[in-house]
């Protein structure tokens, strides 16, 4: 019996992957245009392609688990589970890694797509436990594509950043 989601999550993989190839696009562009490229560009390079690498995992790992013929609700508690873990670690430990690579201050914006990702992270580790309801498909395809989307979110934002630094004079950048 094929697990349900199963489509949904092998479109979401391909996206998650062809997202990673793309997102490397800020690192490039910041070269093209002849700046330097700093920590904080390492950093959001990198943050784009581990977030789009999480997304496409996690919505590989049911298909995976079903391959060991456990019962689907095993399923979706395995899969939640391994997928809230990186997820909540990564947004606890963005801010501090975000700091050091840039020196200043997590700006606010930044702050609230951590709210959202941890807030993702909480739907998956209540998939896990079965609160609320027994574990299902629906809320683990629904924290992954929040996932997904919240990082095509910023990555506009940091396209954004890198686009405004560009064409300021020098002295403005200051």
């Amino acid at each position: 019996m094929e697990l349900t989601g199963t489509t949904y999550l092998y479109t979401l993989a391909a996206l998650a992957v062809s997202f990673v190839g793309f997102s490397a696009l800020v690192m490039i562009l910041r070269q093209t245009f002849g700046g330097e490229v700093s920590k904080l560009d390492t950093l959001i390079t990198r943050i784009f392609i581990q977030l789009g690498f999480m997304v496409a995992a996690g919505a590989l790992l049911p298909s995976l688990l079903a391959l060991f013929q456990l019962p689907h609700g095993l399923i979706w508690r395995l899969a939640s589970a391994a997928t809230a873990v990186p997820a909540f670690l990564f947004a606890l430990t963005y801010p501090a890694r975000r700091r050091a690579a840039s020196g200043v201050r997590t700006p606010i914006v930044v702050w609230i797509d951590v709210l959202i990702l941890l807030l993702a992270a909480i739907v998956l580790i209540a998939n896990a436990i079965g609160i609320g309801l027994e574990p299902a498909p629906g809320p683990f395809a629904g924290a992954l594509t929040a996932i997904l989307f919240l990082s095509f979110w910023a990555y506009l934002q940091a396209l954004n950043m890198l686009l405004s630094h560009h064409f300021q004079s020098p002295r403005q950048r200051q």
